[in-house]
C-alpha cells in the first residue's frame, strides 16, 4: 500500500468553491475513481483555504504505479466533465515521510 498526497486547487473568485464543494463528497468520488492498476483503499480529505488537501492509501504493484494512476484520476476529477471541473491539481505525488517510514520521527517533533 502506497501513500500519495493529492492537492486540489478551487478556481478563484467568490463563493467559496471549497465550501460547496465539501470533502466528504470528494472522498467519496476519489473512492469510486476507477483507476487502471490501482485501487484506492482509503482516503482522508481536509478542506483548505484554496481547496482540498488528500492523503490516498493506494494498493498498487508499485509506487510510481499508485502515483500514475491517481494522477490519472485526479485529472478526470477536475477534468470538464469531472465534478471539480476548473479545479486544478497541485500536487500528486507519494508523501516522502510515510514512503520512507520516517512518520513517526515527525510526530514526535
Amino acid at each position: 500500500m502506497y501513500a500519495i498526497r493529492l492537492e486540489l486547487r478551487a478556481p478563484s473568485g467568490p463563493g467559496g468553491p471549497v465550501e460547496s464543494a465539501g470533502a466528504g463528497p470528494v472522498r467519496a468520488a476519489l473512492l469510486r475513481l476507477p483507476l487502471a492498476g490501482a485501487r484506492i483503499c482509503r482516503a482522508r480529505v481536509l478542506a483548505a483555504p484554496d481547496g482540498l488537501a488528500a492523503v490516498c492509501f493506494l494498493a498498487a504493484p508499485s509506487l510510481l504505479a499508485a502515483e500514475r494512476a491517481l494522477r490519472a484520476g485526479a485529472g478526470e476529477l477536475v477534468g470538464e466533465e469531472g465534478p471539480l471541473a476548473d479545479w486544478t491539481v497541485a500536487r500528486c505525488e507519494a508523501d516522502p515521510w510515510i514512503a520512507l517510514g520516517l512518520w513517526q520521527d515527525r510526530a514526535r517533533s
